[in-house]
């Protein structure tokens, strides 16, 4: 391997729109590092095959498998982040409610998760309380894979779609399409775009924004609102940047 090799940034995503939203402006921002998106196509946070393991090690696992896939050493990686959905996961209980009149499964809104049946109804809320717990140790740690590599991890809420489109319900099937276009049509940086969707919080180190981005989408039903923290992000690959 070339000693002048790019620092490597990975990008642990859902599915392909996060990457299709973003790697350009990381690129183009980030010249210096290799920027690699790694799709898991699905929640790593809630995966019934792997929720035995404690969640740092299923997500340390992930990186280490990406490592070996993508051959890189430990000392290629510049920092790991992931980026999720929340799905309204962090919501209390009672906000979960039936309607059996619903076509859909589950529908999301602004104040609650509606679902079909009660069935249904504890099937989210066993998903949200392992989603949370499962939040909660990850956006309080970074590092991981024994304190190798940097770690953070950022939101988008409800869901990608519901911060860029207004849209908390979106159609799988044109999600990528949707965002080609919409960056097509973007006439500011994207990072600019994004903070409109921040939490309000006072001016503070990364640090302080980190926390308190999490603190406030953690309260009451501000998980099934429009907000993001990917924007921390950029600041986030700054700072790792200027310690090499």
């Amino acid at each position: 391997m070339a000693k002048n090799r790019k620092k490597v940034v990975l990008l642990i995503v859902e599915g392909e729109s996060d990457e299709t939203l973003l790697i350009d402006r990381l690129r183009e921002l980030f010249r210096d590092h290799e920027i690699r998106f790694e799709p898991q196509r699905g929640d790593i946070l809630y995966d019934a095959k792997k929720q035995m393991k404690p969640i740092k090690e299923v997500i340390g696992d992930t990186v280490k498998e990406i490592l070996i896939k993508r051959k890189f050493k430990s000392s290629d990686i510049l920092a790991v982040i992931h980026i999720m959905d929340t799905d309204g996961c962090l919501i209390p209980k009672e906000n979960v409610v039936i309607d059996n009149q619903q076509e859909t499964l589950t529908y999301y809104k602004n104040t609650n998760i509606s679902v079909q049946s009660e069935t249904q109804m504890n099937n989210i809320l066993n998903r949200n309380e392992i989603r949370g717990r499962n939040i909660r140790t990850m956006n309080s740690i970074d590092t991981i894979v024994s304190n190798k590599y940097a770690y953070q991890m950022f939101y988008f809420s409800r869901n990608l779609e519901h911060v860029i489109f207004n849209e908390p319900n979106p159609c799988s099937g044109t999600k990528v399409d949707n965002i080609e276009e919409f960056l097509e049509e973007l006439d500011s940086p994207l990072e600019a775009y994004l903070s409109q969707y921040m939490p309000h919080m006072e001016t503070g180190s990364y640090r302080e924004q980190y926390i308190a981005s999490w603190t406030f989408i953690s309260e009451g039903i501000k998980s099934l609102q429009r907000s993001t923290n990917v924007p921390l992000m950029f600041k986030f690959i700054e700072l790792k940047s200027s310690e090499l």
